[in-house]
This record gives structure tokens, sequence and C-alpha cells, in this order.
């Protein structure tokens, strides 16, 4: 018993982790969550999942090693289809497993079928730190609007008492055919229906010849019904003009739609990108457009190791246009990959390096050890 409860089981949400900080996902960047978390907890067992389309989205030089993952089963996806997405294929396994959950996700959807993700230490999040490495820390889901809907809708009871479930069909009949019953009863329609035609009749009888006043009362109804429909229609000529006033509306913002480009031309503006996300740029955007100009995805170039971080080494090349600084992540420093980069790399070693991929958008390329 005491061994099961040491057991770590862990169900990493790759897409969330994989996308932290970035606009598609990275498969370097969720080896780099699963090697740092391996290395603070070597005894874990992890299940890696993502979602059905992961594949497609990232980096095209990412995706034969991805389906490589995937068909050895260190990487699942779930059913193409399958309702919930990967979500609701995660909290399932986390939940068979009696597991843990990392991920930056609150699954707000899924708060009143699976409120153990408020228990204390069923959810962990993680965030890179730059110059320290990937951070894990416990948290608690945050509660939101879907949240509140989904608890709203799981507390119906069905008439069992039973609590319903996502899937469960709660037919309208009884329920529209009790407040019928309820709100109108049968006593209080009866003299309303009677009362009516019988006051018609009295009226009727007593007035005899006194019909004709009800008939000048209706010509004159409709003379103010031709009044007030010129009434109506006035305000419907009017209509063309706001629609001509929007019509020009555009003609005259045109200017305003041209100045988001001339704000997109010059080079400041590339930063504001990356700080918006969170992450800034590490090379100087001149510097780094000679370093793109001068290699091409694959080729061979020669770096100098500078620094180390959990879970890769950084790596300084120097060429005709400059210095940049790369990144060379453990999971291709080798084949398989060490748990350290510092027991294959040194600091001020010069060795030959592959390039894999190039992030424009933080001004750092990939590196693996040729």
């Amino acid at each position: 018993m005491s061994a099961a409860r040491t057991r770590l089981r862990v169900v990493i949400d790759g897409s969330n982790l994989a996308t932290e900080g970035r606009t598609d996902p990275s498969l370097s960047q969720l080896d780099d969550v699963i090697s740092a978390f391996r290395e603070e907890n070597p005894r874990a067992e992890l299940i890696v999942v993502v979602d059905a389309s992961f594949g497609h989205r990232v980096a095209s030089g990412e995706r034969a090693r991805f389906k490589d993952r995937e068909l050895d089963g260190t990487i699942v996806t779930p059913p193409a289809g399958a309702i919930g997405r990967g979500d609701a294929f995660i909290l399932k396994i986390a939940d068979r497993i009696n597991g843990v959950v990392l991920s930056n996700d609150s699954f707000q959807e899924f708060h009143a079928i699976y409120p153990w993700l408020f228990d204390e230490g069923r959810l962990i999040g993680g965030k890179p730190v730059s110059g320290v490495g990937w951070i894990f820390t416990p948290r608690l889901p945050v509660r939101g609007v879907k949240s509140a809907r989904a608890v709203k809708k799981l507390a119906v009871l069905m008439p069992e008492g039973v609590t319903p479930s996502i899937g469960t069909t709660i037919t309208p009949a009884k329920p529209s055919a009790r407040p019928a019953a309820a709100k109108v009863p049968a006593a209080k329609k009866a003299p309303e229906k009677v009362a009516r035609p019988t006051k018609r009749a009295t009226k009727a009888s007593r007035a005899g010849a006194e019909e004709p006043p009800p008939a000048k009362a209706t010509a004159k109804t409709t003379k103010v019904a031709k009044k007030a429909d010129v009434v109506k229609k006035a305000p419907a000529k009017k209509a063309p003009v706001a629609k001509t006033t929007a019509k020009r509306a555009p003609k005259t913002n045109a200017p305003a739609k041209a100045a988001p480009v001339l704000e997109s031309i010059p080079p400041s503006n590339a930063p504001a990108v990356a700080l918006r996300r969170g992450r800034q740029p590490v090379n100087p955007e001149d510097v780094f457009a000679r370093f793109r100009s001068a290699f091409k995805v694959n080729s061979r170039l020669e770096g100098e190791v500078t620094t180390f971080t959990s879970h890769g080494a950084v790596i300084t090349v120097a060429f005709k246009g400059g210095q940049v600084e790369c990144y060379a992540p453990t999971t291709l420093l080798g084949d398989p990959p060490p748990a350290r980069a510092r027991d294959v790399l040194k600091r001020g070693d010069r060795r030959t390096f592959r390039l894999i991929t190039v992030d424009p958008e933080r001004r750092i390329a990939e590196l693996a050890l040729a």
C-alpha cells in the first residue's frame, strides 16, 4: 500500500505546455518539459497526451520526429473527433489511474465531472524561467463562467434523485406538464370564459339600436390608424440617409486602416510582438537576419558552449555577420538523449552542430549535436 502511494503517475498535457509562451506548439519545448520534470521526479511514470492536430501544427522539421514518438507510444493522441478533445482524454486517464495532471489549463468545463481537480496535489503547473529552466509548482484550477455553468447544469436532480452526468438525456415532457397544472387552476379559468360572453350579451340586448356609434368609432379609429401609418412611414424614408452615412464611414476611415501597415514596417515593432507573449527576443534583429541568410536548416556550423540550463545548453555561434546565441536541448544531444547536457558537453568546448529550427519571433536557433 505504501509503495502504491509513493509511486507518482503523471499525465502531461503536452499541447498546453508545448504552446506555453508561443503561438504554435513546439515538440522540442515539450521534450524540455519532459526532461526537466523527469530530472526532478526520476521515479515518476509519465504519460504524455497531445491533441489530434498536434502533428500538423508543429514545425515541418519536427513532424517526422513526432510521428516516430507517436508510433513508439511515448506520445499519445486521442481518437479523431473525440468529444471534449484532448482535455477530456487527459482527465479520463488521470481519473482512472488516480494520477496527477501536469498542465496550466484549469479545465473549467469538467469541474463538476472531476471534482478531484481541486484536491491538493492533483494539478501541477509549469513555467520556463530564463537562465533557470522549467519550474513546476502545485496549483488549483481557476473557476470561471464555464465551470459555473457546468456545476449549475449538473446540480439538477432526476426523478429518482440521481445526479445526471454528461450524456444523460432528460425529457422535458414531465417538467412542462407540472407547471401548467400548478400555475393555472381550472377553477380560475372557468369564470373568465363565462363572464366575458355574458357581459357582451347583456350590453347587446340592452343597447339594441345603439350599435351605430361603435361603427362611427371604428371609422375614426381607421382614420387615426391611417395617420399613424403615415407617421410610421416617415422615419422609413430617413433610413436610407443612415445607410448612406454608414457607407461613407469606411471612406473617411480609409487612412486609419493603412496606419497599422506603416507601423509594422519599422524593426522596433518586432520585439513588441514577442514581449506581448511574455518572451523577449534573444538576439538583435539585424545580426539574427544575417545569421538566417548565412545558414539554412540542416546546415552544419561551429559553436562554443557558453552555459547550461536544466533542459539544455546555450551555444554561441560566431560568423562573418556577427555573433548569435543558439540553444541545444538535451533531446538533440545524443541517441538516446543524455539526462543532462553536462554529460556530453563542457563549458568552453567548441563543437560542430546541425541547425534544426529557427524561431523568428524569439530570434533564436535550435541546434543538434552533429
